[in-house]
């Protein structure tokens, strides 16, 4: 009904092809009307990504749905080693208040507070956090949801990012559920018509928030290996920068 009242309107971000393609996009949108059919195009990035930046996966993770504790363990260990490795100028980004919570426990335990600034999602406004971490350079930021998406630190202040799963969207809140039920409705596979889509997409944003500049340069790890070891992993990844990408045990990551 929106798209029928203008003439002609332009969606337009860095996020809203899946893989190559906007099949997705244009089924939310309501775009996939014979009579609305969209113009599309891809435009490549202006960014150098395989010479500015790395993907790290590593490969002896446990899955953070049958092992969520060892998970959790081993992804604030990894944390430490880039904070270390990167001398501050983190983001570690999770799917849930309560893991930022542990998170910040973690790291103050840790002695980390010590070192760098640890600045935690939901201990100050969003925007007093992310104006501490730029000002800094050398900060530690631990966030959730709001943190994937819409935020701009170009510049050394953000040169190393933790993600710490694949941020599916919570299956049991209203607007998801409903949106589930009704593609199983009408006959289809809601996991992978609806979830994955949504989960490549924030996993893009997130990727997105680390390389701004034709200057800016660093790491992002993903620490769930669900990425590599489920047949629906590629469709996560595929969207993905072209970043120098790495796989293998933790160990050998860390050396790279």
């Amino acid at each position: 009904d929106l798209f029928r009242r203008v003439e002609t309107a332009v969606v337009t971000s860095a996020t809203l092809a899946v893989g190559d393609g906007f099949d997705f996009i244009t089924r939310r949108l309501g775009l996939d009307d014979e009579e609305l059919e969209p113009v599309t195009a891809s435009l490549a990035s202006p960014f150098d990504y395989p010479r500015q930046s790395m993907l790290l996966i590593p490969s002896d993770f446990p899955p953070p749905n049958t092992d969520g504790a060892n998970h959790f363990k081993r992804t604030m260990a990894a944390a430490q080693d880039l904070i270390a490795a990167a001398k501050g100028g983190v983001f570690v980004l999770f799917t849930s208040h309560r893991d930022v919570r542990e998170a910040a426990t973690v790291l103050r335990a840790a002695g980390v507070e010590g070192r760098y600034p640890l600045l935690v999602h939901g201990e100050a406004p969003r925007d007093e956090l992310l104006r501490r971490f730029r000002e800094h350079g050398d900060a530690v930021l631990l966030g959730t949801a709001s943190f994937w998406e819409g935020v701009d630190v170009p510049g050394r202040a953000l040169r190393g990012m933790i993600i710490a799963k694949i941020p599916f969207r919570v299956p049991t809140e209203p607007m998801t559920a409903a949106q589930c039920e009704a593609i199983e409705a009408a006959g289809g596979d809601a996991f992978a018509e609806y979830m994955i889509p949504h989960a490549a997409l924030r996993l893009k944003q997130g990727f997105g928030r680390l390389i701004r500049t034709a200057s800016d340069r660093g790491a992002v790890i993903i620490c769930d290996p669900r990425v590599v070891t489920k047949g629906y992993g590629r469709r996560l990844t595929e969207g993905l920068p072209p970043a120098t990408r790495l796989q293998g045990p933790w160990a050998m990551l860390r050396d790279e």
